[in-house]
């Protein structure tokens, strides 16, 4: 029979036990989670899954106070647990990718004039993000974690997109959307092990101690077999700083109604 010290330990050195912490972190605060929908990767044919995808939906009123519709934020969610240590180069954000991005996936204008547009926290946070990274899974790179989550969340992302709500009332039908965003997550339990280093002035490394943002030209096949390639920001989430991120993407709803 196998020791029950043994299966505690195994509880405890999972990341489900992390996983299960931001699954029902995310329902006190209001949010509808799918954990560990798989789907299939037309591109290999190969079945996958991504850990959490997760949804809010916010009611939008008109001028006079009447519910017009809904505002509704998805995100991919990688959960991860950081085993050691982890470094990252940063350097300016590609702002005209970054505002692109926005342009084309929020309801938000290209008009210059816009003040709302660049409150997106895409514009609006970060003008330095992370372009490389390196652990001590080195020369390995498909074991470095931030290298797995970061396939994993935008793999879901480009397959995943688009599809149907998971929150029952909209799905019910009862009420317009208004607008739908979609982005990427890699959510750490710690930063612990996490550093920083500056691509145009190397130097010592300094701890990371806010959440910050990987840049991403993704190269992918789509569901027509053609090649894409699309840039992405994907969100880096300290578990301890999930609520100021949550706070973020409040203040994105109220820049797009």
């Amino acid at each position: 029979m196998t020791d029950l010290k043994e299966i505690e330990e195994l509880v405890n050195e999972s990341g489900n036990s992390f996983h299960c912490r931001v699954v029902n972190y995310l329902k006190e605060k209001g949010w509808h989670t799918l954990v560990s929908p798989y789907y299939m990767d037309s591109s290999t044919s190969k079945p996958r899954e991504i850990d959490l995808i997760a949804e809010k939906s916010w009611n939008h009123n008109d001028r006079y106070g009447r519910k017009n519709g809904d505002v509704i934020i998805k995100l991919f969610i990688e959960c991860k647990y950081i085993p050691q240590a982890n470094v990252f180069w940063f350097s300016d954000k590609d702002v005209a990718s970054a505002k692109q991005w926005v342009i084309t996936n929020t309801p938000l204008p290209e008009n210059n004039n816009n003040v709302f547009t660049g409150k997106h926290h895409y514009l609006a946070t970060n003008p330095k993000v992370a372009k490389l990274f390196t652990s001590k899974n080195r020369p390995n790179t498909e074991n470095e974690v931030i290298y797995r989550a970061l396939n994993q969340s935008l793999n879901a992302m480009v397959y995943l997109r688009g599809r149907e709500s998971i929150i029952p009332d909209i799905q019910a039908g009862s009420t317009p959307i208004l607008a739908s965003v979609e982005m990427p997550v890699i959510l750490c339990n710690s930063f612990a092990d996490f550093y920083r280093v500056e691509m145009e002035d190397p130097g010592e490394p300094k701890p990371i101690d806010a959440n910050f943002q990987i840049e991403v030209n993704y190269a992918y096949l789509d569901q027509q077999k053609n090649h894409r390639t699309e840039y992405f920001l994907i969100d880096i989430v300290d578990f301890d700083k999930l609520d100021n991120f949550l706070g973020v993407l409040e203040a994105d709803k109220d820049a797009i109604f």
